[in-house]
């Protein structure tokens, strides 16, 4: 009976998230408070159990990398990067899709998936109203490189943050176990791209030419000495999670110092303090421990394993392989971290005969793949969407490119990131079961 309360909470909790994407840290908080109260009063989980659940070097990672990102962006690097990416382009639609992809990639191998599509889709919008390009497939593209450049390193997105605390793996192991394949990944991505759309610039959208003379792209003043303090914090604390593994010291705690130094010298307004060391997200992660340690505690996670183990009769290739397409197809509803956080415990219980990370990559790999496939899985996704919104309100006179059927929705998104899922996880599956040996 408190295994079905326990399990009725968590999906009610996921369920509100679902609905009401705001405010997700304030439900993750009560639903792991309920989980507790039950806990306690059947004596299945206690307080300091609830404690104990708590992966204390991913929010470290959280905060420092969290305070690193707000720095550089507060500098202004990130936006001349995008706008002058932009301008490379020269108005040609294949080259503004493959070149503000590229940048988004690059920027999320250390930044929040947040963070990036904050400062690249405006961009993207305003420079292909302006030429007379569909913004809706290049913003996709952007979100599947997000995922793509979040996943090849330890510190570029929640996930791999979590996958890092509960395999004790280092920043090298990212590199060499999941940045090759998703290279791969991102040349394939661009082949899909280049199959579905053909010529980028097919379609010539409807714009009023008033606003395109008027419209510029907007570099951002660099502000040289946070983007100095940025770039030194950025470049020792690389330098120390790629040493962290020979000293035997944890990378989290490397971030944390690294943080706590970036808002020491960032000078945060009051207002922004908050956001910069990544208090929403902590607070979320903090909650979603407490509720899987809540999940383990009931046994529904030993119950999970069980029969994983049966439904693969002792191959843990296959296992691991099947534990990869699950973890995609529940990163779609709850997105990345929860799939990484539910299943972080499944892929501990494998043991595989050749590379023995080959688990991990494959829960990575999974959730990665799922992430893409909707707006629902991809952190960024909402936040692309609501940008798309406001800019077209912002701008009415872009409503006959509206009109035009220009229109960024969910399943406009499922169209593209459905399709390529699949390619992904087929690709993964060849790649783990060379990597199991």
């Amino acid at each position: 009976m408190v295994g079905f309360f326990t399990l009725a909470v968590f999906i009610a909790t996921f369920a509100v998230i679902y609905r009401w994407a705001e405010g997700s840290h304030l439900a993750v908080l009560a639903g792991a408070a309920v989980l507790v109260v039950i806990g306690t009063i059947s004596g299945t989980y206690t307080p300091r159990m609830a404690a104990q659940s708590i992966y204390f070097e991913t929010l470290a990672l959280i905060f420092g990398m969290a305070a690193i990102s707000a720095l550089l962006a507060r500098s202004g690097v990130y936006a001349y990067l995008a706008a002058g990416t932009a301008e490379l382009s020269q108005g040609q639609g294949r080259w503004i899709l493959v070149m503000m992809a590229l940048v988004t990639y690059g920027i999320s191998l250390a930044s929040n998936s947040l963070v990036t599509v904050a400062v690249v889709v405006p961009v993207t919008l305003t420079v292909c109203f302006r030429t007379g390009i569909d913004p809706v497939p290049v913003i996709i593209a952007e979100i599947i490189a997000a995922n793509l450049g979040g996943s090849s390193t330890m510190i570029g997105d929640f996930p791999n943050m979590i996958l890092a605390s509960a395999g004790k793996l280092h920043f090298n192991d990212f590199i060499g176990g999941m940045m090759p394949a998703c290279l791969i990944l991102l040349a394939v991505t661009f082949l899909f791209f280049e199959y579905r759309l053909g010529d980028w610039k097919k379609a010539e959208i409807p714009v009023d030419l008033a606003w395109v003379r008027g419209e510029q792209l907007r570099h951002s003043d660099i502000d040289h000495r946070l983007l100095r303090y940025g770039l030194i914090i950025f470049f020792i604390t690389v330098v120390g999670l790629v040493l962290a593994g020979p000293l035997k010291v944890r990378p989290g705690w490397i971030a944390f110092v690294a943080g706590l130094t970036a808002l020491a010298l960032g000078r945060f307004k009051d207002e922004e303090f908050f956001s910069a060391c990544g208090g929403s997200d902590i607070l979320f992660f903090g909650g979603l421990f407490v509720m899987v340690g809540a999940l383990t505690s009931v046994g529904i996670l030993d119950w999970a394993v069980a029969w994983l183990e049966g439904v693969t009769a002792g191959h843990d290739r296959v296992r691991a392989i099947l534990l990869m397409w699950m973890a995609a197809g529940v990163t779609i509803f709850v997105g990345g971290g929860t799939s990484a956080a539910v299943f972080a415990p499944v892929a501990a219980t494998l043991r595989l005969d050749g590379d023995g990370q080959a688990a991990w990559w494959a829960l990575a790999l999974g959730i990665m793949a799922g992430s893409c496939a909707a707006l629902s899985g991809a952190t960024a996704g909402a936040l692309a969407m609501n940008q798309y919104s406001g800019f077209v309100k912002r701008h009415p006179e872009l409503a006959s490119a509206a009109a035009a059927g220009l229109q960024f929705t969910h399943r406009e998104y499922v169209r593209w990131g459905l399709p390529l899922m699949g390619i992904f996880l087929v690709l993964s599956t060849v790649y783990i079961a060379v990597l199991a040996g």
